[in-house]
């Protein structure tokens, strides 16, 4: 390893890569921010609105396994780097839009391509640089995703509030070019490339039959497919119902819809992990009941949040909301990895990421089109109940596998 690439850097990198995650996950938060000024300037249809945010996540959910592929076969800081372009790029031209098609375009399919491109690549990127401190590093890395959600609706909200929606997305697109340059020139000739074997590159037709006779694996793709379905509604539609609801301004609204929810989801990520880590030798399936129990706790605080009339009971079930996501966080990827071998635990894992984005592109899309018909409370007690019917029927695919799970 070369003297560029030593204890310091391998932390700088850490820190190059956690503003470009907290970018990616910023840049994903501004649609739904500003989602009230864009329909008002366009005269859009609330289900046009959905189908912007639904073709998103469906671009997203075809792109993660490309995004894994690539990264096995170029060096992976040029697969970071093409991705802050491509989803930067889109936002930028977001920002330019003056009709509904390009926003479908550049919002939907530029910006869902580009973010797809970045968690494979980065977090692989991170491994290769960390040994000893592997854990702390993703760790690390990992803080951007809640961060980047909190702060970057709140900046979102605020630049649109005063220099109007195109603002935020022009500022946005902007800083992530610029990043997009700065890592490319602080890692240029680095060594940091994936060394994988070519007859690795056909393992896919594998890793789904593992998952279609595997139990554990299927319900975690239900559960996954339940969670994410949630939170693409929830994240796209939330500001919109405290604007309506409670007259707040875009910033205010766009901060308080996360805030709260990510402050408990921290703690519910950090809790669950240690205590899951300490008793998983004992109870090889806490994991999954635990998943699957935060997942069915969902309904009855999205209930709440559809139908209250306050706004303090609102925040608190929403902070509640993120608790059971915490929890149901903490096993995500760790659950996976207990029931897949090293060689098949991208591809395993790719799959899973990439069927749950694409049924839960319906969700914004369900969402907008129940909204122009009966409101927004309509849209998300059906977020409660798609929640309660993923977590109901992951613990009976749990229950109903008697065999012992190895840890």
């Amino acid at each position: 390893m070369r003297s560029s690439e030593g204890a310091l850097f391998r932390w700088e990198l850490v820190g190059l890569l956690w503003l470009a995650y907290f970018l990616n996950q910023a840049d994903r938060q501004i649609f739904g921010v500003t989602l009230p000024l864009i329909r008002g300037e366009f005269h859009l249809s609330d289900t046009q609105m959905g189908l912007i945010a639904t073709a998103f996540s469906i671009i997203f959910g075809l792109f993660v396994p490309i995004a894994g592929w690539l990264g096995d076969r170029i060096p992976r800081r040029i697969v970071v780097v093409w991705s802050l372009l491509t989803f930067s790029l889109g936002t930028l031209l977001t920002g330019l839009s003056s009709a509904f098609l390009p926003l479908l375009l550049f919002r939907g399919v530029a910006t869902g391509i580009g973010e797809a491109l970045y968690a494979p690549a980065a977090n692989t990127l991170v491994a290769e640089y960390h040994t000893e401190t592997r854990g702390r590093a993703l760790a690390l890395h990992q803080t951007a995703n809640y961060t980047g959600v909190v702060a970057g609706s709140f900046l979102a909200g605020t630049i649109a509030d005063r220099f109007g929606w195109r603002s935020s997305f022009a500022v946005f697109g902007c800083v992530g070019l610029l990043w997009a340059a700065v890592i490319w020139l602080r890692t240029r000739g680095t060594g940091a490339k994936a060394a994988v074997s070519p007859a690795q590159g056909f393992l896919l037709a594998e890793a789904l039959a593992k998952i279609l006779r595997t139990p554990e694996l299927i319900a975690q793709m239900v559960g996954f497919s339940g969670l994410v379905f949630v939170l693409v509604g929830y994240l796209t539609w939330t500001p919109s119902l405290l604007v309506e609801r409670f007259h707040l301004s875009l910033a205010q609204a766009g901060f308080q819809a996360v805030a709260g929810h990510h402050l408990l989801a921290y703690l519910g990520l950090l809790a669950t992990g240690a205590l899951t880590d300490r008793i998983i030798g004992h109870w090889p399936r806490v994991r999954l009941i635990s998943m699957g129990i935060a997942l069915v706790w969902f309904a009855p605080f999205l209930f709440v949040c559809a139908v209250t009339k306050s706004e303090v009971i609102l925040y608190l079930a929403l902070a509640a909301f993120g608790l059971c996501r915490g929890i149901y966080d903490a096993g995500l990827y760790a659950a996976i990895f207990d029931h897949v071998e090293n060689r098949l635990r991208a591809s395993v894992a790719g799959i899973i990421v990439a069927v749950s984005y694409v049924v839960a592109s319906l969700s914004p899309l369900i969402i907008g089109g129940l909204r122009a018909n009966y409101g927004l409370q309509a849209g998300m007690e059906v977020l409660a109940g798609g929640a309660l019917a993923a977590g109901v029927i992951f613990l009976a695919i749990i229950f109903g596998d008697r065999r012992t799970v190895a840890a």
